[in-house]
């Protein structure tokens, strides 16, 4: 009878205990609530978005940017496959771990207790056995617990951030090559076609040398122009073949030529019609600022977990004990032989002198804190730089291309005039190998000025925050068993 009042009164005090520590644990949390910093932008960015195309490229899926079907299918083995987006998966499952571990902080425990403790007896045996469950749960008494699993949850979403940034730059990194393969493929076909119409013009020269109408010098200028263009022949085709080992790589695979990709007259971009404007909402929108400011939070929910324990506030919980023991292992579950054991009521733990640890752990989240601040400023401020960046590329791409365009159109009638002239007797051979030299490097600078564009929409299209859509996203996920 004493035992079952003394079990009751001690029940009524535990849960008083907890009703007590569930009320001011919802009313006291230390440190202050996330906000997010005033960044200080400057109401005009550099690149100036008429109110036509203030709708955003980054708005635009990557399989309705690429009009190519095999670069689509490239870019579905690489989210697929790709071993660096493999890796941020598996952070992101990390991450979701540890948020779960830090949750479950908040709530009860109950464990299992199997022990053997000494126990002086008549006998030989002096060892007494113990068997029960054990349930324990500490109350958040200053929001120590909710400010680590907040900062936990901050941490899961700024993986996921992560991730999506992880993937934007794998769309842009596989369409990049693939678009650096097609030039490298055009500007093969740009040399070899001129080392046919060199090959010709030197059999022409041999055929009047021999003649004694030229001389042997300009056969041997002849000579000289056709070996220069066909040396720069094995450098492009050894920088394809670069290129083709970084696409398999890209998608998952080892090192290893690809004949068969971006051939030089396959479709490019369906840019044409795409609004470039610069979106307003970058900063939700970019995955690189989204978890930057992530990292921000976490680190000022672990300033406020850091501040809970900064003061020799009490530890409060909850504890129980429901067993049994006996002094021999094969009694334990035979009521003559063993003794019940049972204990419910609060813990308390008040810590006293620490010698500034509290107070140093304070400092040391704080200054981490100020470090994500600075990381975040740092991170917003590099996004707005390579928006600017790419947006002056494009431009200067684009009103690049048409000026080449009619320099290579004229390079191609002016050879045309001066192997009519040369045939004449009008004009001298140097002249007519100074415009071979201008037809290819014309077809060479609209070649690659077209490339120059290409790379600079697909700049644009990630650092506005593209590439890294639901469906890419969801195309990476299945991989995450593996």
């Amino acid at each position: 009878m004493i035992m079952t009042r003394l079990l009751h009164r001690s029940l009524r005090t535990g849960l008083a205990v907890l009703f007590a520590g569930s009320m001011l644990s919802g009313c006291m949390m230390a440190g202050n609530d996330y906000q997010r910093p005033d960044l200080g932008l400057p109401p005009v960015q550099a690149v100036a978005v008429p109110q036509s195309t203030a709708t955003s490229i980054a708005n635009v899926a990557w399989f309705d940017l690429y009009g190519d079907p095999q670069l689509q299918q490239l870019v579905r083995e690489a989210l697929a496959d790709n071993l660096n987006l493999q890796m941020a998966l598996a952070r992101v499952e990390e991450a979701q771990g540890q948020m779960r571990v830090a949750r479950s902080a908040l709530f009860p425990a109950l464990s299992g207790s199997r022990g053997t403790t000494a126990s002086p007896q008549a006998n030989s045996n002096d060892s007494n056995f113990s068997l029960g469950l054990i349930f324990n749960w500490q109350i958040d008494l200053f929001g120590r617990l909710r400010r680590m699993s907040e900062a936990s949850r901050a941490n899961w979403l700024a993986s996921e951030a992560g991730r999506n940034a992880v993937v934007s730059q794998l769309v842009t990194q596989v369409a990049t090559t693939w678009f650096t393969i097609r030039e490298l493929r055009r500007e093969e076909l740009i040399v070899r076609s001129n080392i046919e119409i060199q090959s010709n013009s030197l059999k022409l020269v041999q055929a009047l040398h021999r003649q004694g109408v030229v001389s042997d010098a300009e056969e041997q200028q002849a000579v000289s122009q056709l070996a220069s263009t066909e040396a720069s022949l094995p450098q492009l085709i050894q920088s394809r073949l670069v290129q083709e080992n970084i696409l398999a790589m890209l998608v998952g695979g080892y090192p290893e030529a690809k004949p068969d990709a971006a051939p030089a007259g396959a479709a490019g971009l369906i840019y044409q019609s795409l609004p470039l404007g610069v979106p307003s909402d970058l900063l939700a929108r970019r995955p690189d600022v989204i978890a930057a400011e992530e990292q921000l939070h976490a680190a000022t929910a672990l300033k406020g977990a850091a501040m809970a324990n900064r003061f020799p506030f009490p530890t409060i919980g909850l504890t129980a004990l429901f067993g049994r023991s006996s002094s021999e292992l094969g009694n334990l579950f035979s009521s003559g032989s063993s003794v019940a054991l049972n204990s419910w009521g609060p813990t308390a733990a008040l810590p006293i002198l620490n010698f500034g640890r509290d107070a140093g752990n304070v400092d040391i989240a704080s200054a981490q804190a100020k470090q994500a601040l600075i990381g975040y400023r740092m991170t917003v401020q590099n996004a707005l730089f390579e928006v600017n960046q790419a947006a002056y590329s494009l431009n200067a791409a684009q009103e690049q291309i048409a000026p080449l365009e009619r320099q290579s159109a004229s390079a191609q009638r002016l050879l045309a005039l001066q192997q009519m002239r040369f045939r004449a007797g009008v004009s001298s051979y140097l002249e007519l190998l100074d415009a071979q030299r201008q037809l290819l490097g014309t077809q060479l600078g609209v070649s690659r000025a077209q490339l120059s564009r290409d790379l600079a929409v697909l700049s644009l299209y990630q650092a506005v925050g593209g590439g890294w859509s639901d469906e890419g996203v969801a195309k990476a996920e299945p991989t995450t068993g593996q």
